[in-house]
């Protein structure tokens, strides 16, 4: 899987451009700023989004060749982020260390996503919130992204069940036409969700 993410990121084009992800540059821009977990952040475009709003960024992901074009991304953008070359599911934040935790296009196999998210929400604060967006599970029957295997996929029933102590904003799937780099094109079904830690 390691060797998988580096290939796709050893080009100089950025596989997912270098704009944020719309929806999370919509959620960010109306929190106040403070300390930002983003796991498995790849090539950056959100990473560097953050900073730019005076967050205090670290980003988690197991790519060399995704950090070492972040952190690119990051010296051009003339903002400074923290990148742990760490794997994602073995990764465990230091406990309420974190006001906000977004997790994008973070698709793996249910019972290891789970296990994950036990492991980051434990760095999260009381009144921390937590954002994830990616891919429904009405995905698979369009072509512009994600993983083609519905376990993968995220759905607001599979979310509701499978996050605890948490006070939920917003669950909701919905259709976009997604416009991000070669990696996400054409339209898509995708799942919005923000919650508050209790």
């Amino acid at each position: 899987m390691e060797e998988m993410w580096n290939d796709r990121y050893k080009s100089n084009d950025y596989f997912y451009g270098i704009e944020p992800n719309p929806s999370f540059k919509q959620f960010l821009d109306k929190c106040e700023s403070g300390k930002i977990l983003l796991p498995g952040e790849g090539e950056g475009r959100n990473a560097v989004y953050a900073a730019k709003l005076a967050w205090d960024v670290t980003a988690v992901d197991f790519s060399k060749e995704g950090r070492n074009k972040a952190l690119t991304l990051a010296k051009k953008s003339d903002v400074s982020i923290n990148y742990e070359l760490k794997n994602i599911i073995e990764y465990t934040p230091e406990p309420d260390s974190f006001d906000c935790i977004a997790l994008l296009f973070l698709h793996m196999p249910e019972a290891t996503f789970v296990s994950m998210l036990h492991h980051l929400i434990s760095g999260l604060k009381t009144g921390g919130k937590l954002f994830i967006c990616g891919f429904h599970t009405s995905q698979l029957k369009y072509s512009s992204g994600g993983p083609k295997n519905e376990d993968w996929l995220y759905s607001a029933t599979k979310l509701q069940d499978q996050i605890k102590n948490v006070d939920i904003i917003l669950n909701q799937q919905f259709e976009i036409e997604l416009n991000e780099g070669d990696g996400h094109r054409g339209l898509a079904s995708m799942l919005r969700y923000e919650a508050i830690k209790k």
